[in-house]
């Protein structure tokens, strides 16, 4: 999958959402990233889910996960786990290739206090869930808010990121990660990517993949 183009479809719808205010980044950011990656999932012919999906099965196990499904796994049965008369699950065989999980963790603006590490806390606990899914694309979205020293490619977020990758024992072959950083502080949605080494242990390298201005007037209340 292609994450510098995935990176780039996200980056220009949102910032077409200038129903969103700037100041908070609540319940309604996390469904605008959501609603985005599921109507790009869409777009890409697999099978999106999302914790806010009203569908009944919507949610599965990521805040959005894309998914392939055959109606009947090849050598097996057409019925729901074998089982005669049972529907579920719909789709016997279901293959995952991409998880994202959105965490926009505390505001606040103190170095060093509460606040400030459990926005780096609760970002890094999604992050390790994320970790555990079996596709090969994973997404992280996340905030710096005000926070100094935060954002960036020398920000605390991603060489956060980049350490607990190293940790991590259970890698798979040809893995990648976007990161999807929302810096208030330099107003910009910026991009980057990593992929699990070839060969290993060996640091992960992260590539900038580009990044977009937030609109002058983002705020419902200045429109």
């Amino acid at each position: 999958m292609d994450l510098k183009l995935l990176f780039d479809e996200f980056a220009a719808s949102m910032v077409r959402a200038r129903e969103l205010d700037t100041s908070e980044r609540l319940s309604d950011w996390s469904a605008a990233v959501k609603t985005r990656f599921v109507r790009l999932g869409s777009r890409r012919n697999y099978v999106p889910f999302a914790t806010d999906d009203r569908r009944k099965s919507g949610a599965y196990l990521w805040d959005v996960a894309w998914a392939v499904e055959d109606k009947v796994k090849r050598g097996q049965p057409p019925t729901g786990a074998g089982i005669d008369g049972l529907s579920f699950p719909h789709a016997p065989y279901r293959k995952l290739v991409l998880a994202l999980e959105c965490e926009w963790g505390r505001q606040g603006q103190r170095p060093g206090t509460q606040v400030y590490r459990q926005n780096l806390e609760e970002v890094f606990r999604d992050f390790y869930k994320l970790m555990d899914a079996r596709c090969q694309s994973k997404v992280m979205v996340y905030t710096t808010w005000l926070f100094p020293d935060q954002g960036g490619i020398d920000g605390l977020f991603l060489q956060g990121f980049r350490q607990i990758l190293l940790d991590y024992q259970s890698h798979l072959p040809n893995d990648q990660y976007l990161f999807i950083e929302f810096d208030d502080r330099a107003r910009e949605i910026r991009g980057h990517k990593t992929e699990v080494p070839s060969r290993g242990p060996r640091p992960f390298r992260l590539k900038e993949l580009g990044a977009v201005s937030y609109p002058r007037r983002w705020d419902p209340k200045q429109l």
